[in-house]
């Protein structure tokens, strides 16, 4: 008699169902829960993980986002400070050329006061030339002798010249 393995028989088939039974029992008290604790813990810790990554990425995600915020601020307030240095350099240029068209108009105002202030020397030089040169004149006359007739006509002549050369003076 050798042992078919093809043909069940009912005596095997019972104890393979005992011997199934048991290995169920025995497995799922000794090794499928903890295999079972063990899936458990894993799984957990899977999605603890994507959790922990969400949450990683929310964070990461807010603070680019405030990056790009501060540096949209940054970028306006540079471009502000830009535009202020270029209206006060706009302002301090103004100043400066409003200044040096002061100092122009005074140097222009020094000129012409210096110019009245030698044309009047030059006048009074001038001035004292004629009468030293008609103080020379007079004692010229003086020292010839001059009869009436001739110092009236000495003394017409300067008259009639006074008026002339005073307002020759008075126009230059």
């Amino acid at each position: 008699m050798g042992i078919n393995l093809v043909t069940p028989e009912v005596g095997m088939i019972f104890w393979t169902l005992i011997i199934f039974v048991l290995l169920v029992l025995l497995l799922g008290r000794y090794a499928w829960k903890p295999l079972l604790a063990l899936l458990d813990e894993r799984e957990t810790q899977v999605r603890e993980s994507l959790e922990a990554a969400r949450t990683a990425r929310a964070e990461a995600d807010e603070i680019l986002k405030k990056n790009q915020e501060f540096l949209a601020g940054a970028r306006r307030e540079t471009a502000a400070l830009l535009e202020q240095g270029r209206r006060e350099s706009e302002v301090l240029r103004a100043e400066i050329l409003a200044q040096a068209r002061k100092e122009a108009q005074d140097l222009v105002e020094q000129g012409k006061r210096q110019v009245q202030y030698e044309q009047k020397q030059a006048v009074e030089q001038l001035r004292r030339q004629v009468a030293d040169l008609a103080i020379g004149a007079a004692e010229r006359l003086i020292r010839r002798e001059l009869d009436d007739a001739g110092h009236r006509q000495l003394v017409a002549d300067y008259l009639k010249a006074l008026p002339a050369s005073d307002t020759d003076a008075g126009r230059s």
